[in-house]
């Protein structure tokens, strides 16, 4: 008898540590870009009152760090690319097991695309929909998304055993595998850069369609979820240049969700939240940095207004993670090469900005982009007219000087000199 319970004994531990080995060995195969996301948010040591959903629309257009810094709210962005209200349904029922959120913000924009396939997965981005599943732990609502969001794909275990899906990438590990850095937007990603001939053109309120893909079922799903869990929901249309049909979409959202008592919806898409001629990135579909703040701007003083959030403006933790936050978007500032990107970069509060220009070249007359997109930015750094000079750095001559600060230190964050080459400004090497 003894014999038999050493043996047993033995079994258990052999079979414990060889699932502990079998998920320590697909964490550290497994693509890396989930964990940069999603670590701060199983780790953290707040609740998230907000959580954020969607598509890659609520991905580069949401920034938490800065809905922080301006409202104090505490909150989350689990969007991602071609996320659809099928996946949204699945991973937010995993997600409240970890944060207590007072509202949900959901974006529509996902509700009717996806049509091919089964309509609930983009079938030509199966591998990048595992940066919304990797860091799940195993669950049972897990198992059940990947056998039903991606039922006709022959692979979908690899989306609960991640050993399954990267056991073969030993020879692409690289320094970001062994190197993991966090990022500290929460969720987010700020998108740099400037669109050009952004093209919307807004239709009545009046003109609707028949919701009638796969994802209004899990729309449906997902509303009666939030219900049962007494959570309340913000539903949105973000602010992009929608199409004819997205808009029809986006009109008549609000009919569905009307019918729920915790639910409300808001078109966001013609509230001139945003200027589409500098607030577009350069794929003129995603909103650019200054964009997603404006967007990020409206949403605070809105979920302020009427939802009963907590004020974590003094909570220590939120404030340390906004200093790596703000020394994050400085060394992105320091990556950047035009003009027009780096002032897009310094939109806020967090830099102090000083452009000095050559009188005898006016940036404005010969660049008018740059006019037009400071005044429509709000920008409020100094500018100054120089002569030559004024205009020397590192002994070559400027025609612009750029000094960014960081507002809070007065640390010379970067200074850059521009000059011009074949009618653009090129920073002076």
């Amino acid at each position: 008898m003894k014999t038999k319970i050493k043996h047993f004994i033995q079994g258990v531990v052999f079979a414990v540590l060889l699932v502990i080995s079998i998920n320590a060995c697909g964490e550290f195969l497994e693509y890396k870009e989930a964990k940069e996301k999603y670590t701060d948010f199983f780790e953290s040591e707040t609740n998230f009152d907000v959580i954020f959903l969607g598509t890659s629309h609520t991905w580069n257009s949401v920034l938490p760090m800065e809905l922080w810094e301006g409202y104090g709210i505490s909150s989350y962005n689990w969007g991602y690319s071609n996320c659809t209200p099928a996946e949204s349904y699945y991973i937010f029922k995993d997600v409240v097991k970890y944060t207590e959120p007072k509202v949900v913000v959901l974006d529509m924009f996902g509700l009717m695309e996806y049509q091919e396939g089964n309509g609930k997965y983009r079938q030509d981005r199966i591998e990048q929909q595992h940066v919304q599943f990797d860091e799940i732990p195993f669950s049972l609502n897990k198992l059940e998304a990947a056998l039903d969001v991606f039922d006709n794909y022959d692979h979908r275990l690899d989306y609960v055993f991640n050993l399954m899906m990267y056991h073969n990438r030993w020879d692409e590990l690289d320094e970001r595998d062994f190197n993991v850095k966090i990022s500290p937007e929460k969720g987010a990603s700020m998108l740099t850069g400037l669109g050009w001939g952004t093209q919307y053109w807004p239709i009545g309120e009046s003109q609707k369609r028949e919701l009638d893909s796969v994802n209004y079922e899990y729309f449906i799903k997902f509303l009666d979820f939030c219900h049962e869990e007494d959570i309340p929901v913000l539903c949105v249309y973000l602010p992009f240049p929608a199409s004819e049909n997205n808009q029809k979409a986006a009109n008549s959202i609000g009919d569905v969700v009307d019918k729920y008592l915790t639910a409300e919806y808001v078109n966001m898409l013609n509230l001139g939240i945003v200027d589409f001629s500098t607030d577009m990135y350069n794929d003129n579909n995603h909103l650019n940095f200054t964009g997603a703040c404006k967007v990020t701007d409206w949403l605070g003083e809105y979920l302020t207004e009427n939802y009963r959030l907590d004020d974590y403006s003094q909570n220590e933790f939120w404030i340390a993670d906004h200093e790596e936050y703000v020394e994050y978007k400085a060394e992105n500032i320091k990556n950047l090469w035009s003009l027009n990107d780096k002032l897009l970069s310094t939109y806020g509060g967090d830099f102090d900005v000083e452009l000095v220009i050559s009188s005898s070249n006016d940036l404005y007359s010969k660049d008018k982009y740059v006019k037009t997109f400071m005044d429509n930015l709000g920008w409020n750094g100094t500018v100054t007219y120089g002569d030559s000079e004024d205009l020397i750095l590192d002994n070559r001559a400027c025609e612009v000087i750029l000094r960014i600060y960081n507002t809070d230190t007065l640390e010379l964050v970067e200074e850059v000199g521009y000059t011009y080459f074949d009618g653009q400004l090129r920073p002076v090497k």
